[in-house]
């Protein structure tokens, strides 16, 4: 796994992301243009948000089904924090940080060590 050292400050405010399992199924909207990869996503619940376009099998009308879990954690950090990269999807890493919080950060965010 890759370590990185986070360059910047940054916090996620979404209080009602997109949380998925497999099997759910959701609705796509557009693609997201700055992170290709990534499309806009509603589930029954009314909760949306950015899902990576791999873990979805089309259904036909705007309908997918998740192929695998999603957490849409993104990790808050601060400049200088040490993270473990455990997956990288589409210029975004779950990391891992020294107190073992995990989350979701954009690759722009971390230097590599």
């Amino acid at each position: 796994m890759a370590t990185f050292t986070a360059n910047s400050d940054y916090e996620e405010r979404d209080s009602d992301p997109i949380h998925l399992k497999p099997g759910d199924e959701i609705h796509v909207g557009p693609a997201d243009r700055t992170w290709p990869g990534w499309v806009w996503a509603r589930d029954g619940s009314g909760n949306d948000g950015y899902v990576p376009e791999e873990i979805l099998k089309p259904l036909g009308d705007g309908r997918c089904v998740a192929t695998e879990i999603f957490d849409p954690a993104v990790l808050t950090i601060r400049r200088g924090d040490r993270l473990e990269s455990i997956r990288q999807i589409h210029g975004w890493h779950w990391c891992r940080n020294e107190c073992g919080g995990e989350g979701w950060v954009a690759g722009y965010l971390l230097r590599p060590d």
